[in-house]
């Protein structure tokens, strides 16, 4: 791609030219072109970092509804389908989350492997490569991959937990709860 061709940008979104000027030898401009590109690699790395707290508050979210639930023994079914509705809807907001933050890391570095294009060495660019652009397993299994798979797994026991309450399998109360005391022991 030479500095003057445009940035092909999917979802029928407008076309929109990358790079401003041309510029062939200029210091000044080589510089600059280095500074926002480091500027901008910096900014995806921070997007990483937010994934990376969105993912923990939901986690804990998770955890918490489930933990304040189980405060509620002796009415737990009644509450059950209540927590599981809330945690269905935490759930579906991480999934959504977790979507939309891989969708801007990888416009961030598609835009970065063109960026690269203008400078001595394209880092990123070669390692993707290396890596099988994310597509094979063997080199690189993406952590986007992973991260998807636990809303659902979330979802599926708020669901899991409402079914076996509709068909009396869970009876948390105390007197199950010192039964099973018992057992352990």
């Amino acid at each position: 791609m030479s500095q003057d061709a445009y940035l092909n940008i999917s979802g029928g979104a407008k076309i929109t030219k990358l790079f401003n000027k041309k510029h062939s030898g200029d210091k000044e401009y080589d510089k600059r072109l280095f500074e926002q590109y480091k500027l901008y690699v910096e900014l995806a790395d921070r997007i990483s970092q937010r994934r990376s707290l969105a993912n923990s508050f939901f986690i804990t979210a998770n955890v918490a509804l489930l933990t304040v639930a189980s405060w509620f023994q002796e009415d737990f079914g009644n509450y059950m389908y209540l927590v599981s509705a809330i945690g269905v809807i935490l759930a579906l907001f991480w999934f959504f989350g977790i979507r939309s933050y891989g969708q801007l890391n990888s416009g961030k570095f598609k835009l970065i492997h063109e960026i690269e294009k203008q400078l001595p060495l394209n880092l990123f660019s070669y390692e993707w490569n290396l890596l099988g652009n994310g597509k094979s397993y063997k080199l690189y299994w993406p952590l986007s991959h992973v991260e998807r798979v636990v809303p659902w797994l979330f979802i599926i026991l708020y669901i899991a937990l409402s079914i076996f309450v509709k068909l009396g399998k869970i009876d948390v109360g105390v007197e199950t709860i010192a039964t099973s005391y018992e057992c352990i022991k």
